[in-house]
């Protein structure tokens, strides 16, 4: 009986210690983002239609590489970068040409990615991804 048990307990170890990097190795979707706090209602409205831009038009893919790519799915364009985990695995660091940013993850799993993120100006905005489904799923 005590083998069973600890057959048990060794199981369900292995079986939550998922590498964080295959959890986010995927294709994401944006579900959310809250961009910070407007200055005026034209900031608000600005705000607004970049969120809204952002949930409809853009998907991340990262890969097990450690490469991403981001697209913007109307334009076509995409945008390609590095990225990687901090030692403690609390952020996560993308590098483009156009530079490097540093995220801090508040919930990763198999089907929710939500960081914060801080802008030069100092304003924090919070991405909310969910996994994009796989082709023919539907």
């Amino acid at each position: 009986m005590r083998n069973i048990f600890v057959f048990v307990i060794l199981a369900a170890a292995l079986a939550s210690c998922v590498s964080k990097e295959k959890l986010v190795a995927r294709g994401w979707k944006f579900k959310d983002a809250n961009l910070g706090v407007a200055k005026d209602s034209a900031n608000g409205a600005f705000l607004e239609m970049a969120r809204q831009q952002m949930i409809t038009n853009l998907t991340i893919s990262m890969d097990m590489d450690s490469s991403y790519s981001i697209r913007q799915l109307k334009e076509g364009t995409v945008i390609r970068g590095k990225w990687w985990f901090s030692a403690d695995k609390k952020h996560i660091f993308f590098k483009t040409d156009h530079g490097l940013n540093q995220a801090d993850i508040l919930m990763l799993n198999s089907k929710t990615l939500v960081y914060t993120i801080t802008d030069k100006a100092g304003q924090v905005a919070k991405m909310t991804f969910v996994p994009t489904e796989p082709k023919g799923s539907k």
